[in-house]
């Protein structure tokens, strides 16, 4: 037995459950680090409309006045009108609200908080469950260990794993549902189903793009059974999904329970017509979020995914679709779908495979609007990383002498390290994250803190160096940066006064460079000329934000 399976063998479990627990110490002592998102506010005040709507069909009408009155005074929508809200699932913002109200945290800085490590321990819960996954189907220690590194250490998505409780948290979930994809293709049981049942329920209602998780394994599944003896029994194990999909799906969403079915309609047919249209600098251009060119997506993941991600990914990538397509030339008439997929192994990465083609297809031809690099997508990260292990996977099988292999293993994490390093040197802004491919030229044709997280930061320095009683802050971008404000101190938030583009009361302006246009892109946020550049924030040559200062 070599060095390397005698770790396997005994210390594997040790080895993965102290670097779980160094991840999960890592975000609890640094969740309060990041800012606030400038979607968080509406993230919240829709849970406080779904659980007064809850609350309101039960006896407890005197608790929902008070949930109602909290309701209302949640000030500035992001977005354009509370109409948008059945599109945002309850499965995260109901229960937050719920715990909000039990607990009665009243302070903005609290439950702001609570949102961040919560969003974040599900994503790390996630990371568990894509650890599992990976052993479903490599069963190599080694493999799936450098696999879930992979899904952690991800800048763009480990950063926004605090805060964005939208995207983040359905790639978290979607995850979790994956697994048990894997699990109910090994083993279809009335158990695995039913899991995986409920977990497709909770990823449809947190993004309607969710449907793809019941549709592509009813797919696989039905293609895999029409091979099988007693078809029957697996036609009834598909209608007992089915069922109990549907039945979660209204369950938990309220949206569902006046209407189930032609609400359920409304919310596909009518989704693209509540998404934003707002201005996107892309390459160095301005596009209407809806009119941009295709290389969009792909062209924001090539240069905000690590390297040995990339790397890896387009050996994983390219093998496996050579295979499916080799596979699919030199089947024979009237061969089963098994000979296909050849085994439970490729059936996995061929589902894998089908998954992200499909929704890439779909996201770059047939989705309209796009805006904020490429976090509306984030969920397809579990899908690259997989490809990426895949990758690594086929290198470490190839290098059949154990030195060869050991050398491998610990050039990865010499790599990883060196992307650890990278990530300390963003803390806490790993949602602008590039990779060295990208110069510092490059990087200003592209949006930067487009989430305006870099406010508090911002806010936090002008308390520090200004004592007046009242600052006026003005800002040059299209940033609320009211919503900075909630992570401050009490006393701080009284000293500041937002005055939007009042330049002539304001001591300050504020920009982060982000849609400095109109709608009409002839007019752009100007600076005074008696104002004056005091202070500006770079991160590895990413300018941040701007600080002007009436002279």
């Amino acid at each position: 037995m070599n060095s390397l399976d005698k770790i396997q063998n005994n210390h594997s479990n040790k080895i993965i459950w102290v670097f779980f627990f160094i991840i999960l110490s890592i975000g609890s002592f640094t969740f309060t680090d990041y800012g606030i998102s400038i979607d968080e506010e509406f993230q919240r005040s829709s849970g406080y409309y779904w659980l007064s709507y809850v609350l309101n069909l039960t006896s407890f009408t005197e608790l929902a006045q008070e949930v109602q009155i909290k309701y209302n005074n949640i000030k500035g929508f992001t977005l354009l009108s509370p109409d948008i809200i059945p599109f945002y699932g309850v499965v995260f913002d109901l229960p937050l609200a719920f715990i909000e109200n039990l607990f009665n945290i009243e302070d903005s800085r609290d439950y702001f908080f609570l949102r961040h490590w919560v969003n974040f321990f599900i994503f790390f819960i996630s990371s568990i469950f894509f650890y599992k996954l990976l052993l479903e189907r490599f069963n190599v220690f080694y493999v799936s260990f450098i696999g879930t590194i992979f899904y952690i250490l991800s800048p763009r998505i480990y950063g926004s794993s605090f805060y964005n409780n939208k995207d983040t948290l359905f790639l978290s979930l979607v995850t979790i549902a994956l697994y048990y994809c894997f699990k109910s293709l090994d083993k279809s049981n009335y158990k695995n189903l039913f899991i995986l049942s409920v977990l497709s329920a909770i990823c449809t209602s947190t993004r309607i793009i969710g449907i793809f998780i019941p549709v592509s394994f009813i797919l696989i599944y039905f293609l895999s059974s029409t091979t099988e003896k007693k078809d029957y029994k697996n036609f009834l194990k598909i209608f007992f999904y089915i069922s109990s999909y549907y039945f979660f799906l209204v369950l938990h969403w309220p949206f569902l329970w006046e209407s189930p079915i032609k609400n359920l309609i409304w919310l596909f047919s009518s989704a693209d017509e509540y998404l934003i249209n707002i201005k996107v600098l892309f390459n160095g251009n301005y596009f209407n979020s809806n009119l941009l060119p295709f290389s969009y997506i792909p062209i924001w993941i090539l240069i905000s995914t690590p390297v040995i991600h990339l790397i890896f990914f387009i050996i994983g990538f390219f093998y496996m679709s050579k295979r499916s397509l080799g596979r699919f030339i030199n089947i024979q008439e009237k061969s089963s779908y098994s000979d296909f997929w050849r085994g439970g192994k490729e059936r996995k990465d061929f589902y894998i495979l089908l998954n992200f083609l499909i929704n890439l297809f779909f996201l770059i031809f047939i989705s309209k609007t796009f805006y904020n690099g490429w976090r509306h997508v984030y969920f397809l990260n579990v899908f690259l990383v997989y490809f990426s292990t895949f990758g690594f996977y086929l290198v470490y099988n190839n290098a059949k002498k154990i030195k060869k292999r050991s050398i491998l293993f610990i050039t990865a994490l010499m790599m990883f390290f060196l992307l650890v390093g990278r990530m300390v040197i963003y803390h806490p802004y790993q949602n602008i994250y590039f990779n060295f491919l990208v110069t510092d030229k490059i990087k200003k044709e592209f949006d930067i803190d487009y989430n305006g997280l870099s406010g508090v930061k911002f806010l936090e320095i002008i308390l520090r160096n200004d004592k007046n009683e009242k600052i006026n802050i003005a800002v040059a971008s299209f940033l609320p940066l009211e919503r900075s404000l909630a992570l401050l101190k009490e006393n701080d938030r009284k000293k500041i006064n937002i005055v939007g583009q009042e330049y002539q009361i304001a001591d300050y302006i504020f920009t982060n460079n982000i849609s400095e246009v109109d709608k009409n892109f002839d007019k752009k946020y100007n600076i005074p000329t008696n104002f004056i550049k005091v202070n500006e924030l770079l991160v590895d040559g990413a300018r941040v934000y701007e600080v002007y200062k009436r002279n």
